[in-house]
């Protein structure tokens, strides 16, 4: 979606057009009050933080509630990402989720020391991957209480 209206929105970094259409299909329920930007590429994504921090007031000038990141990406992977984000004073302040299909003790470490607030393993049976996606939206967007932007 590149028209943000005036909704809380969870931006996705997410190459995988099929990965994109399952989160989506799952998160349903809570599209009428929040909604997905998408960004396919670590490039994409820090051209998108630049554009929303120095725009001036209007619907693209809002930082995302949320951002959920896949660390295996072309180019700028989601490690890099994850590092940019925490040397940004403005951008550190947006919870970064990793969620990815790595379960290696490395990638999961390196996450955490980088400012991540949650790691979370993509499931591979569509069952546990839908509740993982609704437990996440309404833990982030209904019951943590997050800082002011």
């Amino acid at each position: 979606m590149s028209n943000l209206v005036s909704k809380s929105f969870l931006l996705l970094v997410e190459d995988s057009d099929e990965d994109f259409t399952a989160f989506l299909r799952f998160s349903q329920p809570f599209l009428k009050e929040h909604s997905v930007k998408r960004c396919r590429n670590g490039e994409e994504t820090i051209q998108f933080l630049e554009r929303v921090e120095t725009a001036p007031y209007s619907d693209i000038s809002r930082f995302p509630t949320v951002i959920i990141l896949d660390l295996n990406l072309s180019g700028v992977d989601g490690r890099e990402i994850l590092i940019r984000i925490q040397e940004n004073p403005q951008w550190q302040k947006i919870p970064t989720l990793i969620f990815s299909s790595s379960n290696d003790p490395r990638d999961i470490n390196f996450c955490y020391q980088h400012g991540a607030k949650s790691y979370i393993l993509k499931p591979m049976d569509i069952s546990h991957l839908k509740k993982t996606i609704q437990m996440l939206w309404e833990y982030w967007f209904n019951i943590v209480v997050l800082p002011s932007k």
